[in-house]
């Protein structure tokens, strides 16, 4: 009762400020779209979401998009290597959570359950922001949007005003001492009242990372990647317009350290035995989209967007025999869909429709260990000669009930059907290949009702949705190495997970105070569980159910114009029940985010021209060990990861209407660290210089 007291007392002194500060200028929230795919305030949105901006990302100097999530509540970004990069939502990571690029899935059927790299290829360099919602996005998003949705959106040039032909750029870097890192940023834009195209390319060299003050520089972690994207927008007549874009990634030499003898031991972890495991990876993204703000009958907003993707990825291993494998991927992607909103008497409606088909294609190559070519298989890392099809149509109306309370209620119907035109079939001796079809639906649905108990000042939501993941060409037919020494064989007989996510929350919003927090619980059934078949060999099924829960909170305070500080914290824990294959019930962990939080304090000059911030982020040992984190003794210590305490400080200054610049020293004492089920450590103490020029 008196935390009740004072949690009240706390929303009442906040409005109170709010209320006082009438004179005073207030700073619009921001408008966020991935929540419920309506243009809102963020102080206003009835879901755990969280905007960062382009300005965020260039002062916070981040390296990566997943790092761009690092201090986030309810997030846990894991590297199986330097150049790899997860992160967990709410507990769920790899094809539990869905990344989308303006509006369009980066999500494929090849997509690992653990930690995965691919997240790591799209280049936050070129983005706008970007918007993180937490939780079961299954309604609006479709399979896999189970830990939440990332969307990033990439930057938009402007039309130039009637009659003025205008030309401008940005150019960027960034360098860091311990990543040993060089970054570069060229971009440049022409625009007309008719039109406005912008191109951009990114250049990156890692070096080899610097531990903290006991480890050292880990060897075999650096990498090279160059990013190239264009965009071209078109004003047609009314309110109308159409955007071609283009993203391509290549990443070169990505070394999986933790397994070759390059790896350090931490804490008693093992070290590797493979001379080489390393990666090369690609991805070309891109897509026409037309978008009419002419209000008809049946919307007053239309996006039609035609899309075709590529991702490529060729892996090498060498073994200690000094054999090797070579193997790899390609899916070739293209989809349509349509997103549409209309705002009538009976609420505002979104709906649309959507559909993906992916061909994969797949390889093995085998070599002795002079390195001539043995043999080769019948697929590689998933099935070859493969096809993917998605199907979907959504619709969400949201009504208001009342002057204060809001309903919003939303299904989608998925269809989803695999092709397997070749897999290894493990039931024959010797293997076989073998094919087989196999379709699935599913129909998820969301209830939330939100109250607005002080206009603009305090909202409470309560929300209840369902999410569900479609087995893909990794649960169905991988022949893969997943952790350390496990080996997966193909699955064909599976079924979709299901999930059922429920969420309580409260958001307060005046000119000093900005607080949400939320406690979150998700009910797992039919979880895809990998099960030990002999030697270090796994299959899967859909035996395991369980659940996660926790709780999330950001506090943002705002002492003078020029004094302010952020908060964060995050508390989860979950369990999962399935039948082990000695037939044993089992009860054990899901991997989820330690007990963690954050805390900055910045100061601004009263022109912001100058600002100065400190950050200290803490996390706690991470004992809760599940079976297969056990057997993991390359990447996570016997008896948990430490925890851990870092405190970082960055300046910047803005030296005039172009010209920005932002130096920083992350890891100041210089700790040994590392995530949660991450391959190598932390950077040390690392000095970093951030530029912007714009013209």
């Amino acid at each position: 009762m008196r935390a009740l007291k004072y949690g009240i007392g706390f929303v009442v002194l906040a409005v109170g400020l709010g209320a006082n500060a009438e004179e005073k200028v207030v700073e619009m929230a921001p408008i966020v779209v991935t929540a419920s795919r309506i243009p809102e305030p963020i102080n206003e949105t009835a879901s755990s979401v969280e905007q960062i901006t382009g300005e965020d990302l260039f002062e916070r100097q981040d390296r990566t998009l997943p790092e761009a999530l690092s201090i986030v509540p309810g997030v846990l970004v894991q590297k199986t290597s330097y150049g790899q990069g997860s992160p967990y939502i709410r507990g769920f990571t790899g094809f539990h959570t869905l990344l989308l690029v303006d509006g369009i899935r980066l999500n494929s059927p090849v997509f690992r359950s653990g930690p995965n790299q691919y997240w790591n290829t799209v280049d936050s360099f070129s983005l706008s922001h970007l918007e993180l919602l937490k939780g079961p996005g299954a309604v609006l998003y479709g399979s896999d949007a189970v830990g939440g949705t990332l969307q990033v959106f990439s930057t938009l040039p402007e039309f130039a005003a009637p009659g003025v032909k205008a030309w401008g750029g940005r150019l960027a870097g960034r360098a860091a001492s311990a990543e040993r890192s060089v970054i570069g940023r060229a971009e440049t834009a022409y625009a007309t009242e008719h039109y406005a195209a912008q191109v951009g390319v990114t250049a990156k060299s890692f070096g080899d990372l610097e531990g903290g003050r006991h480890v050292g520089r880990q060897k075999k972690t650096g990498y090279d990647e160059l990013n190239f994207d264009a965009k071209l927008r078109l004003a047609l007549p009314g309110d109308r317009e159409m955007i071609l874009a283009f993203f391509s990634v290549d990443q070169d030499d990505i070394w999986r350290t933790h397994r070759t003898p390059w790896g350090i031991s931490w804490h008693g972890t093992t070290i590797g035995t493979e001379p080489i495991h390393r990666f090369d990876q690609d991805h070309d993204l891109g897509y026409v989209r037309y978008i009419d703000r002419e209000a008809t009958p049946f919307y007053d907003t239309l996006e039609l967007t035609f899309y075709g993707q590529r991702q490529e990825e060729t892996k090498e291993v060498q073994k200690q025999s000094g054999t090797s494998e070579v193997d790899g991927f390609d899916v070739r992607t293209w989809g349509v869909k349509a997103d549409l909103l209309k705002d009538t008497s009976f609420g505002t409606w979104a709906y649309g429709a959507e559909y993906i088909r992916d061909k994969i294609d797949s390889f093995r190559r085998s070599y002795d260990e002079d390195g001539e070519f043995v043999s080769r298989g019948i697929q590689g890392p998933v099935a070859d000669d493969s096809y993917y099809h998605m199907a979907a149509i959504y619709l969400q109306d949201r009504l208001a009930l009342t002057e204060r309370l809001e309903l919003t209620a939303g299904a989608r119907a998925t269809y989803a059907k695999a092709d397997i035109g070749r897999y290894e079939n493990f039931e024959t001796t010797p293997h076989t290949p073998a094919s087989f079809e196999d379709d699935w639906t599913d129909l998820s649905g969301h209830l939330r009702l939100a109250c607005q108990v002080i206009d603009e000042h305090w909202l409470v939501y309560a929300s209840l949705s369902q999410a569900y993941r479609a087995p893909g060409l990794y649960d169905l037919t991988s022949f893969n190495v997943n952790r350390s020494t496990d080996i997966a064989i193909p699955s064909p007989d599976l079924d979709p997970e299901k999930f059922l996510g429920g969420e309580i929350g409260s958001r307060v919003e005046s000119r000093y105070v900005a607080w949400h927090i939320a406690y979150f619980y998700t009910d797992l059934r039919d979880q895809i569980i990998s099960h030990h078949i002999g030697d270090n060999y796994f299959s899967r099924a859909n035996s395991g159910e369980g659940y996660v829960h926790g709780v999330e909170t950001e506090l943002k305070l705002k002492y003078t114009d020029q004094w302010q500080s952020r908060f964060g914290f995050t508390w989860m824990e979950g369990y999962t029940d399935y039948t082990s294959t000695s037939g044993e019930p089992v009860h054990e962990y899901i991997r989820t985010l330690p007990m963690s939080g954050f805390a900055t304090l910045r100061w601004q000059e009263p022109s912001k021209r100058f600002w100065v911030e400190g950050v200290v982020r803490a996390v706690a040992k991470e004992d809760r060990l599940t079976a297969n984190d056990k057997r993991d003794t390359q990447r996570i210590p016997p008896g948990g990861t430490p925890g851990y305490a870092v405190a970082d400080l960055r300046a910047g200054w803005k030296v005039n209407q172009r010209l920005s610049l932002v130096g920083g020293v992350d890891n100041v004492t210089d700790k040994d660290y590392r995530q949660h089920g991450s391959g190598s450590n932390e950077a040390g103490r690392n000095f970093i210089l951030s530029a912007e020029y714009q013209f």
